[in-house]
């Protein structure tokens, strides 16, 4: 169960950086960071303005 939640967590990172061409899980982690923060974090800004 919580590995299926941390691969739906980990999916916007893991696209991105798959369409970059970065293959290293080592060279992944930055990139995939990024832009798990900048989606999740523009999810929860349209979540909290919706229930605003």
């Amino acid at each position: 169960m919580t590995a299926v939640l941390t691969k739906g967590f980990l999916l916007p990172g893991d696209l991105v950086s798959n369409l970059v061409g970065i293959r290293k899980a080592d060279d992944r982690g930055m990139m995939r960071t990024l832009i798990n923060m900048l989606f999740w974090n523009l999810v929860g800004a349209f979540v909290a303005l919706y229930f605003a």
